[in-house]
């Protein structure tokens, strides 16, 4: 059906229409199809666009509001009626040409609808009868054919109390093409079709939906063992109140134990190696400042009694022997010198004392070097090892945190004895109310199993299931008001702050979340309740009468008066429902005429295989 509105025919509807709605005329219960009387001059054999007076061609298009070619299009073209007249081939009860009149002659519906032109990659379905036309796409509960129709199949105007069958307009739907015409004005008055200008009108409107109360999922906390243990103690009850930090069960746990006993023993490791790794820097700076004193002119005696209270072991022998030495060898050599000036002693004992000072100067700059090599050598091993030990005992006390220990519980270790190493503490994460308990004194527990749920009953949220249609509406921030089910009279506010991104498959319903504040404690958690969402509290917003909106199965509609007596379908998109009106979000601007009553008419003018034949009927090649 949606094909025959991709152009934009204009319909007429003919005066007979007049006599209708005066109550002149009268609709037949049943009509056999009955041949089209014979034209003058001849007798007509067969009825169809064969024996159509007018030779029907497509240089004019095809008329697809009323599925015949534009070029024998009585409706669109006025001024061929009187040729189907002359040529006696003219439906007085139908008001349009015999060869067209499917109602009376149902077989020529498949001979016009066999001269449409197909567009090339489509397939143009073959029209149906009206009473067997099939239901709309979508059709079930709520949708297609079946929500918000008459009794027949056509489809009933909105109720006061109705909601928007379809929340969009389909945008490949061309409804708002079409047009719609009276020959005569006389005919708008006794049709009953009255125009209204679009008005703004300050309005409240609620959304009414099921809700359910959740806990805060921000405020609640499944407590659970991180090592696995034996329950020794249970001292939280269901409905107590409980403090961050506070214990909650105590455990036994060998793994715990064992995490204990590593971190001691790598606590320890830590301090040996910072014990060491302190002397090795006192040796080190030590030995850094006997070797520069040594450089100096200072005797070995002056020496040996400055660095007395140096430690730096072994090394500082060594320095001062290979010093005393050197001294030594440097006062024979100076001896010599002076005696070989005076000529009191030989070359060659002049020669040896020289050698010897060599000797000594090269053995006191071996054991310097050596000595300043070894303590910096002892210093970087010494570090090394402290980080080593450091890292140990970090990776160690981690293990402990990651268990639930604290700094404190940490810091105290040393004072542990072998029961305490197993005794782990199970504590509560936050401030609140003990809603579940699954621990029992003796069970063996893992790190799978919850103890405790502790939750903060101060704030629950409050989860809606909201219609997927009315997520045009919906928005974050709008106000709520909740009333359980269990607390009649009571009433609790709040505002929308999320909206899912998902739509349930079973339900088709959307989740939003409101979160309540529950100072009374009257709330508890799987109440159920009926949630009124205030859409509009006094604001004022464009609005239609609910009378004047239609649907199509597909597209939401008024019609927009054009001139006196043209009126165009407009597509219209609807937010919510306020008494006897429609919010009005696009399509319609305020001011702008509109049909208020009759509207209805007015549709089943350009929805045709909506209604079933009757005096209204105007159907060829459909």
């Amino acid at each position: 059906m949606r094909l025959s509105w991709f152009l934009t025919p204009t319909l007429v509807i003919v005066s007979a229409w007049a006599s209708m709605f005066a109550g002149a005329c009268k609709k037949e219960e049943s009509r056999p199809p009955a041949a089209a009387p014979a034209p003058a001059g001849g007798v007509l054999h067969a009825v169809g666009p064969e024996s159509s007076p007018v030779p029907p061609t497509l240089d004019k298009g095809w008329c697809s509001g009323h599925g015949v070619p534009e070029s024998v299009c009585t409706r669109c073209d006025a001024s061929l009626i009187p040729k189907f007249k002359a040529a006696n081939d003219w439906c007085g009860e139908h008001a349009l040409p015999e060869t067209q009149c499917t109602i009376c002659n149902p077989d020529v519906k498949a001979k016009w609808e066999a001269l449409r032109p197909k567009e090339p990659g489509t397939t143009v379905p073959q029209p149906a009868s009206p009473e067997e036309a099939p239901p709309k796409e979508g059709a079930g509960p709520g949708r297609g054919a079946d929500a918000g129709t008459r009794d027949g199949g056509a489809p009933a105007p909105l109720g006061a109390d109705a909601r928007a069958l379809f929340t969009g307009n389909d945008p490949a739907c061309n409804v708002d093409r079409n047009q719609v015409r009276f020959l005569d004005r006389t005919i708008l008055e006794k049709a009953g079709i009255k125009v209204e200008p679009v008005e703004r009108r300050r309005v409240s409107a609620t959304l009414e939906c099921p809700g359910e109360l959740d806990f805060d999922q921000t405020r609640l906390a499944r407590v659970t063992p991180r090592v696995q243990g034996v329950i020794r103690e249970a001292r939280a009850d269901l409905g107590q109140t409980v403090h961050a930090g506070e214990v909650l069960a105590i455990l036994e746990s060998p793994t715990l134990a064992e995490a204990k006993s590593r971190y001691i023993e790598a606590r320890e490791r830590y301090l040996l190696a910072t014990a060491d790794h302190e002397r090795a820097e006192a040796v080190f700076r030590g030995t850094q400042h006997i070797l520069a004193s040594c450089e100096q002119t200072d005797s070995t005696q002056e020496m040996r009694e400055r660095f007395a209270s140096v430690k730096i072991g072994d090394a500082k022998s060594r320095l001062l022997k290979a010093h005393s030495q050197r001294e030594l060898a440097r006062a024979a050599f100076e001896r010599e010198e002076r005696l070989r000036q005076q000529e009191l002693s030989s070359d060659r004992a002049f020669e040896t004392a020289r050698s010897n000072l060599d000797a000594a100067e090269a053995e006191f700059q071996a054991v310097h070097e050596e000595i300043a090599f070894s303590a910096e050598r002892e210093l970087l091993a010494a570090d090394k090892a402290l980080t080593i030990a450091r890292s140990a005992m970090h990776v160690a006390e981690r293990q402990l945190h990651i268990l639930g220990l604290t700094e404190e519980a940490v810091a105290l270790l040393d004072d542990d004895t072998d029961a305490s190493l197993l005794r782990y503490e199970v504590r509560s994460p936050l401030d609140g109310h003990v809603v579940q308990r699954q621990a029992v004194v003796g069970e063996s527990v893992s790190e799978e199993g919850a103890l405790y749920t502790v939750a903060d009953l101060s704030h629950l949220w409050l989860i809606l299931d909201v219609h997927e249609r009315d997520l045009v509406v919906l928005r974050p921030g709008l106000p709520v008001h909740f009333s359980p089910d269990a607390l009649r009279g009571r009433r609790f506010a709040g505002e929308i702050e999320w909206i899912s991104s998902q739509v349930d498959d079973r339900t088709r319903t959307v989740q939003a979340r409101v979160p309540l504040a529950n100072e009374s404690g009257f709330l508890r958690a799987n109440m159920f309740g009926t949630a009124r969402i205030v859409l509009h509290e006094d604001d004022e917003v464009v609005t239609v009468p609910k009378d004047a909106v239609q649907t199509d199965g597909c597209c939401q509609l008024v019609f927009v008066q054009e001139s006196d007596d043209t009126f165009r379908p407009r597509k219209v998109a609807l937010g919510a429902a306020a008494g006897a009106y429609w919010e009005v979000r696009g399509g319609v601007d305020p001011g702008e005429p509109i049909v208020t009553a009759g509207s209805f008419l007015l549709k089943t003018e350009i929805l045709k295989s909506s209604i079933g034949a009757g005096c209204c009927e105007v159907e060829p090649g459909r």
